[in-house]
């Protein structure tokens, strides 16, 4: 090698150690600081990728675990209330059975039926109230559509204005009726009324919202209307409501929405008042019976009450067997559910465990590194100071 000086390969060499040596223990600090083996992609690109493809699958595991929470929360919500509703059965079938008993007057039998009919009652009560985050259970939802006399194309003033439309949201079920007081117009049903006050309109689209009702009517004006001309249109009219099926509520049981993830609770209508949606026949039979039973006094025939109790004992039978099948059924899910946890439980904890392996610092691998990577960085520092020295030779020639 020749003796020069303005090229100072030693110190070239010198620099370039000492630089990797700070790169890998400035990555080494950086490693065991942070806890991650990857910070960065440049780390590991291809590490990188898996692990965030990974960690998406985790999460959404962990997310279905706490939904299935839920979901078993949700079925024993219902499957408690339809055991309270067994117990009102089995005290039904035990009245039925003694209203039977031939030694009784007509006027004690009423007053086993007076028992029956409160049952009955909050069953139907029970059913309605048994919700789970606003989510209707074992009873059919509020109404969603409206029917009845109050129809689309209904002339309100003369033709001046006509009806075009009507919004139920979350309506109860049953008959609303229009009443008017000059421009006053009022909806009422059951004995509750919201009242709106009406304005003389010109040509255009109007809605006439009864939010306490969740009813909303739309009405086109062709010309100018009348509010007193608009609102004598309504009167009497009615906005009949019906009863929804409520949905079925789906719960996703893995990573992703395939089929095989999906928990389905499938809602029920254990009421006994027929006529409403997605009733079950068992049920809406009781309902009946009680009905007809409600009618009878203490002058009805033997015979008629030996008949009405035995068919009543019948049809209450029925209805323990459909509410110990949905309570199965109930009970069935609740089981599934609880195992796909357990196997979630393990596919998370399996899958964390390969992302660390990928993801995570060895500490004990990364601790050796910076100790090798201070040392390195010391002797590159000493033998560039050595090597910075080397020129100071040339001076002993020139002298």
């Amino acid at each position: 090698m020749p003796t020069v000086i303005n090229t100072n390969l030693a110190s070239l060499y010198a620099q370039n150690n000492l630089s990797n040596a700070q790169n890998n223990l400035s990555l080494s600090v950086q490693r065991l600081s942070s806890g991650l083996r990857i910070n960065s992609a440049k780390d590991d690109a291809a590490g990188l990728a898996i692990t965030q493809s990974m960690q998406g699958q985790i999460n959404g595991i962990d997310q279905s675990r706490k939904n299935l929470n839920d979901a078993v929360n949700l079925t024993q919500v219902a499957e408690s209330s339809l055991g309270t509703i067994h117990q009102m059965l089995l005290r039904m079938k035990q009245l039925s059975v003694q209203g039977y008993d031939g030694s009784l007057s007509g006027s004690q039998k009423t007053q086993i039926v007076d028992e029956i009919n409160e049952l009955n009652s909050e069953i139907n009560n029970t059913a309605t109230r048994t919700k789970f985050n606003g989510n209707t259970l074992i009873a059919a939802q509020n109404g969603n559509n409206g029917t009845g006399t109050l129809r689309v194309g209904a002339t309100l003033e003369t033709a001046k204005a006509s009806l075009t439309g009507i919004t139920v949201t979350g309506a109860e079920a049953g008959t609303y009726t229009f009443t008017n007081s000059t421009t006053a117009l009022t909806l009422t049903r059951s004995g509750i009324a919201q009242t709106i006050t009406l304005a003389d309109t010109a040509v255009g689209e109007y809605n006439y919202n009864f939010t306490t009702h969740g009813i909303n009517v739309k009405v086109a004006i062709s010309a100018t209307a009348t509010a007193a001309g608009i609102a004598t249109g309504f009167n009497g009219l009615t906005v009949i409501t019906a009863n929804a099926v409520s949905p079925n509520l789906k719960f996703q049981g893995g990573a992703d929405t395939g089929t095989e993830n999906i928990i389905t609770y499938n809602a029920i209508n254990v009421r006994t008042v027929a006529g409403e949606a997605g009733v079950a026949t068992e049920m809406t039979n009781v309902g009946t019976t009680v009905g007809t039973l409600n009618g009878y006094n203490s002058a009805t025939s033997q015979s008629n009450w030996e008949t009405q109790f035995s068919t009543l004992d019948t049809r209450v039978t029925a209805a323990l067997d459909y509410i110990s099948e949905q309570r199965s059924i109930m009970g069935a899910l609740q089981n599934r559910v609880s195992y796909i946890m357990s196997n979630l439980e393990t596919q998370s904890t399996n899958m964390n465990s390969s992302k660390s392996q990928i993801l995570d610092t060895d500490f004990a691998a990364e601790t050796a590194r910076l100790t090798k990577g201070q040392i390195m960085q010391q002797a590159a520092t000493a033998m560039l100071a050595q090597a910075n020295q080397m020129p100071n030779v040339v001076l002993s020639l020139l002298k």
